[in-house]
């Protein structure tokens, strides 16, 4: 069986807007191997979210093509992580981590075995019976990833999911995503504007240019699993923290400079 789960060869992605044609995305080419964390920067605008909604299937690419290597056919393909959590109101936790299991028609009793085991590895036990209002932003983001990662999917696709959260939430939550990633390797994209956040996750971090998203670079990181917040202070990382930054100032430069001539 091939490494390779995501192959992209030419995908863009092209729509009408207000009689206009945007072209959002692409061409972009890429792969990416099974069980890799693979993170994802560019300007606002640049097509990071569409790219992410490509590979769900939720949306066609205009052109290109994209092939997706399923090791089991029969096992959920993706799970989604948002930013705005994406968990129902109305469902008690052990509910919304429950519902994919409940739609792909597992028992009960097997459904709230297997929710109530991520529950615990996300760090939310205790709080089965409680609904989204009353729990904090940290926890209500628990509860979605308990929830991406119950149904196994091959695929992990996240987009920004720490990014509404306080400083602190977010270091605790990269850290605990990283020791469930580490017990269970799935493949993971993952849409950040931090790159501090995208070297502490990822394998690889691909770097966007301003719309339409094309790969400007594909940069291996360097540091040693587990991974902690120390390795910020190593020279390796401020000099990759540099190149990346380096070249997404040179993007929104460029692309403030067209609006002004504009």
């Amino acid at each position: 069986m091939s490494d390779v789960v995501i192959s992209a060869t030419g995908v863009s992605r092209t729509f009408i807007a207000r009689r206009h044609t945007v072209h959002a995305l692409g061409p972009v080419d890429f792969a990416v191997d099974r069980g890799q964390f693979v993170a994802i920067v560019g300007p606002s605008g640049c097509g990071k979210s569409t790219l992410l909604r490509i590979v769900a299937g939720l949306a066609a690419p205009s052109a290109g093509e994209l092939v997706i290597d399923r090791a089991d056919p029969k096992a959920p393909l993706c799970s989604m992580v948002f930013q705005d959590y994406g968990i129902f109101p109305w469902k008690t936790v052990l509910a919304n981590v429950r519902l994919p299991l409940d739609i792909a028609g597992v028992s009960r009793a097997r459904a709230n075995e297997a929710a109530r085991a991520w529950i615990e590895r996300a760090g939310v036990t205790g709080f089965e019976s409680a609904y989204p209002a009353t729990l904090s932003g940290g926890m209500r983001q628990r509860v979605a990833l308990a929830r991406a990662f119950v149904a196994n999917p091959e695929i992990l696709l996240m987009d920004e999911p720490f990014a509404a959260l306080d400083a602190q939430l977010r270091l605790v939550l990269q850290q605990e995503l990283l020791r469930v990633w580490e017990a269970n390797r799935r493949t993971i994209l993952f849409v950040t504007h931090s790159i501090d956040e995208a070297l502490l996750l990822a394998d690889r971090v691909v770097v966007m240019s301003a719309r339409p998203g094309r790969i400007l670079e594909d940069i291996e990181v360097p540091f040693a699993r587990p991974r902690t917040w120390d390795a910020r202070s190593t020279a390796e990382f401020g000099a990759l923290e540099d190149q990346i930054w380096r070249l997404l100032k040179g993007e929104v430069e460029e692309r403030e400079h067209a609006h002004d001539v504009a």
